[in-house]
């Protein structure tokens, strides 16, 4: 009643801007609502996807554990090298194939949650086409388990006829313990 009379008491133009200052404030609190509607909306369609996605990779688990037990199958976690074995297996290989002048780098590992990689490089110097070729061979015999990643060969600066090579060994440790949780 009181709040008739102020507004009656009012000359027509200030009740027209009266009530339209009301509309506006009533319009910018409904748009203020829908802005926050749409973001709810967007966040709720966002977190749905998610959820289907999530979803569809749980559905997937029976195929991952298939595929890991048959990518188990074929590795032997008994045949794999730490960086000292694969050290100490490059330099058996060396002598075995009698490769003379060959200097190993010291191993660099690379840890993920399954493996751990190993890099080596095997420099050979002044060494001959078949003495290089059956080294190769030899690493070759222990695939997958060792791999090579690089190979650099140059004519040896003092004396043509020989070569040096530059191998980079890659091999893998898996990791039974995280295997097995």
């Amino acid at each position: 009643m009181l709040l008739r009379k102020i507004f009656h008491a009012f000359s027509l133009r200030e009740r027209f801007l009266l009530a339209l200052i009301l509309w506006a404030l009533l319009l910018a609190w409904l748009l203020s609502l829908l802005d926050s509607f749409q973001v709810s909306l967007r966040t709720w369609s966002l977190n749905s996807d998610l959820i289907s996605s999530f979803e569809a990779t749980l559905a997937q688990a029976e195929e991952a554990e298939s595929l890991l037990e048959s990518a188990r199958e074929g590795l032997d976690g008994s045949k794999t090298f730490s960086a000292p074995q694969l050290v100490g297996r490059l330099d058996s290989i060396a002598r075995e194939n009698k490769v003379d002048n060959f200097d190993i780098s010291s191993p660099s590992t690379v840890e993920t949650e399954l493996f751990s990689f190993h890099t080596v490089r095997l420099s050979i110097n002044r060494s001959r086409m078949p003495g290089l070729i059956s080294f190769d061979q030899a690493v070759k015999e222990f695939s997958p388990y060792i791999a090579l990643s690089e190979f650099r060969l140059n004519a040896n600066k003092r004396d043509p006829r020989f070569l040096d090579a530059d191998f980079e060994l890659v091999s893998f440790e898996l990791k039974e313990v995280t295997l097995n949780d």
